[in-house]
């Protein structure tokens, strides 16, 4: 979304998607404040053009549920400023909608729950007390004031400003359900998130404000025990118990609030909070005060003494009986010790083999597809891995494209064998996908997936097959060190590829140091002084010298001499490609007329493309993270008038190939464009595996990568040791296949720049497509 709505809106970045649409953090140019703008998309299940008396009545149910959702105030809850609906841009592909609807809302500065649970670890039980109690206020005034129901309450719904103070955001399911004419509401995707959401939410039959609170205790159990939700529930049941020790009082609150039926509940906030403070009593069935002979319960302080009465009382009664249990756990356990888990992390956060799904659902896959995953990773934890082979195939049929499952399904092959060869992948998976996309940690899988695949099928590396390890390893530096470090320690995993940034495979090397080999696909800071590898990391992306040197020789084609660099400081690509190119710049004799600085402010952009235009740049060079481009390149390509834009690979969105520009306006240096071999190989199999062509460089990559690694063991003659795999890497005549080029290292480990990596890439039609111009 690049235009300006109602010539007031203006999207920034995109932050969050989901079945219905999209969601930007936005300028208000009237207010000049930010606010956040979704962007909603009216469904059927026929996916046909609603008719002109089916948009009436949907237009006229939208504005009765915005306005209830404007007359919401609360100091903790985002305000509703504008709501309106808009003609679907002419350009649109999904010619069915005819209308779009947006709702605009107050920005909230600050974290979600989801992001500051990844970074810190698991709350402590005052924290979590605290939080709720927070939340617990918000709900009374929604559920009695109001008479509205969230029902989708979850981490990511959940934002703490720099005060402290928790924001109840994303309302408006209500909304959304208005938008779906004749979609039964059991088929609805406005129900809230799986595992999140009550029985009887995803069921369809009927919310209440009991509901709200099976998911804020949902919500709850997961600060409590650091884990995923879906970790938390088995066979049915709520298991969080096992995973940390709190208080019977608190434990006791939050497993009636996730109670199966809504009527074994609390019936409101307002009796949670009383029973946080001890004014009523835990048991369902209890009776007021006064009304029989029910004992009272007792409250969280009255506890202490009672809880050392029946400590002592274990340890005098049951410390003999424990003994005996003791024993036998062990004999039972000694069969197990001889045959271990296949996965090196079983169960542990952060890692999977099988046993656990780190990408969070796609909204628009339906929870009866998703279901077989979810089925086929619960035998593969089991390790009934036939029944998880069956499981995945049915799920890969329905969902061609989801190379997380495609991995299982071949590790599942490989367990079979009992003697696999391992490898671990290291992707940054962001834990919820509503709030923020995994597009990179999936581009990144289906290269590996699709080596792995082709490896098998053709019974793997002397009859072993390949299986991959996944690790999320976030975006935060102590999560990556942490992953690094583990990985480093088990010495079944014989190498690693993956690490998606140059500041991530720096945070990671010295775990590896001397120890095994890392492959990284993607980064590509030039390394010198500042950026220091050791020699068992291996990079097949040519470094950023490369990408430079494409780009100045577009502007001396062009004539073009006067030159601004917008960059991001302290990032480490970033600040690795401004310098490569601003030598290459001096040693072209053009002339630099602005250096500016961008973090994240739409003030920063404006104020350097003033600058930029005040001193006649005729092109600005863009050194941005992935982040940043996200938030500022689409502003600045659409702000910047008659100037050329450049960059390297970040730049390279979604949200860019969607402007409205001049194909002379913009040139993108990247390792690899699939229009630039239609009809290659690899190409040719990813429409097979994933049903589509449509793979980007970064799957590519990857894909070479891997490739990379797969020769490296080949080449060890059975030998399978980490020191041979750094030995076969290392080797002068090393030389792997890959997508466009052979894969070379040089005496750094870094790629050779071989014919055929890298190309310009310009927008044309909406679409990225490849600049078929010679510049040399």
């Amino acid at each position: 979304m690049t235009v300006i709505l109602k010539t007031r809106y203006l999207p920034l970045e995109q932050i969050g998607w989901g079945g219905f649409g999209k969601t930007f953090r936005s300028w208000d140019a009237h207010l000049q404040q930010q606010c956040v703008v979704k962007q909603l998309q009216p469904r059927n299940t026929f996916r046909k053009t609603f008719s002109h008396s089916e948009l009436e009545s949907i237009k006229k149910s939208f504005e009765e549920e915005a306005r209830a959702l404007r007359d919401i105030k609360h100091e903790q809850i985002p305000q509703l400023y504008d709501y309106f609906e808009l003609p679907a841009p002419n350009e649109s592909q999904e010619e069915f909608r005819k209308e779009l609807f947006y709702l605009v809302q107050e920005y909230v500065q600050g974290e979600t729950l989801d992001k500051e649970l990844n970074k810190k670890g698991r709350f402590s039980e005052a924290e979590v007390l605290q939080d709720l109690g927070q939340l617990l206020n918000v709900l009374k005034y929604i559920h009695e004031k109001k008479q509205v129901i969230h029902r989708d309450i979850k981490l990511s719904n959940i934002i703490r400003n720099e005060n402290g103070t928790l924001y109840l955001i994303d309302f408006g399911a209500a909304v959304k359900r208005k938008l779906e004419p004749k979609i039964p509401v059991e088929q609805s995707i406005a129900m809230g998130t799986p595992i999140f959401a009550p029985p009887e939410q995803l069921a369809g039959k009927g919310i209440f404000p009991s509901s709200d609170l099976y998911s804020l205790a949902a919500t709850c159990i997961c600060l409590l025990t650091g884990r995923n939700v879906n970790e938390l529930w088995n066979q049915n049941r709520w298991i969080w118990r096992e995973y940390v020790s709190v208080n019977d009082n608190l434990a006791d609150i939050l497993d009636r609030m996730l109670s199966y039926q809504p009527e074994e509940r609390y019936e409101s906030a307002e009796q949670i909070i009383s029973a946080l403070s001890g004014e009523i009593s835990l048991n369902p069935n209890s009776k007021p005060s006064g009304a029989g002979e029910e004992p009272d319960y007792p409250t969280i302080s009255d506890r202490t003494s009672f809880h050392s009465q029946i400590n002592r009382l274990i340890k005098k009664l049951f410390l003999p009986i424990g003994l005996v249990l003791l024993g036998s756990a062990i004999a039972f356990l000694i069969p197990w010790l001889m045959h271990p888990p296949i996965c090196d992390f079983q169960n542990k956060n952060g890692f999977s083999c099988g046993e656990a799904i780190l990408i969070p659902k796609n909204p628009m896959i339906s929870d009866a597809i998703f279901a077989d995953k979810e089925r086929g990773s619960t035998a593969f934890g089991q390790k009934d891995f036939n029944q998880a082979i069956l499981y995945l195939q049915k799920y890969l049929a329905s969902n061609q494209n989801d190379p997380e499952a495609r991995i299982y399904l071949n590790n599942a092959k490989a367990a079979l064998t009992n003697n696999p060869l391992k490898i671990a992948v290291t992707v940054p998976i962001i834990d919820d996908q509503l709030n923020g996309s995994n597009d990179i940690a999936e581009q990144m899988l289906r290269g590996f997936a699709h080596v792995q695949d082709n490896i098998n099928q053709n019974k793997g590396i002397n009859g072993r097959l390949l299986f991959l390890e996944i690790a999320s390893t976030g975006w935060e530096k102590k999560k990556i060190r942490q992953i690094a470090d583990a990985i480093a320690t088990q010495e079944n995993i014989l190498g690693v590829i993956g690490y998606y940034t140059s500041d991530s495979i720096q945070e990671a090397a010295p775990a590896y140091d001397s120890k095994m080999v890392v492959i990284s696909p993607t980064s590509t800071a030039v390394r010198d002084s500042t950026f220091k590898l050791n020699n068992y990391i291996f990079r097949v992306s040519p470094d950023n010298s490369a990408a430079a040197d494409k780009l100045i020789k577009y502007i001396v084609y062009h004539n073009l001499n006067k030159i601004a660099i917008f960059y991001e400081p302290n990032e480490t690509f970033a600040a690795s490609l401004k310098k490569e190119f601003e030598s290459v710049v001096w040693d072209k004799k053009k002339q630099l007329v602005n250096e500016c600085r961008v973090i994240q402010s739409t003030t920063e952009v404006l104020n350097c493309l003033r600058q930029a235009k005040e001193r006649n740049a005729e092109v600005i060079m863009l050194a941005f993270s992935d982040k940043v481009a996200r938030i500022a390149a689409t502003l600045i390509i659409n702000q910047s008038e008659d100037i050329t834009i450049l960059g390297a690979d970040t730049p390279y969105l979604e949200t860019v190939s969607q402007t409205n520009i001049s194909p002379d306006k913009l040139r993108i240096a990247i390792r690899w464009h699939r229009s630039n071999s239609a009809n290659s190989k690899f190409e040719q199999e990813s429409v097979k595996l994933w049903g589509t062509g449509d793979v980007n460089w970064r799957t590519a990559m990857s894909y070479d990568a891997t490739m990379a690694m797969v020769e490296a063991l080949k080449r060890t003659q059975g030998n399978y040791t980490r020191q041979r795999l750094y030995e076969a890497l290392k080797n002068h005549a090393f030389s792997a296949d890959g997508v466009t080029a052979k894969v070379e290292f040089n005496d750094l480990g870094d790629r050779k720049p071989l014919p055929g990596i890298g190309v310009l890439v310009k927008v044309e039609n909406n679409r990225f497509v490849v600049d078929k111009t010679s510049y040399n």
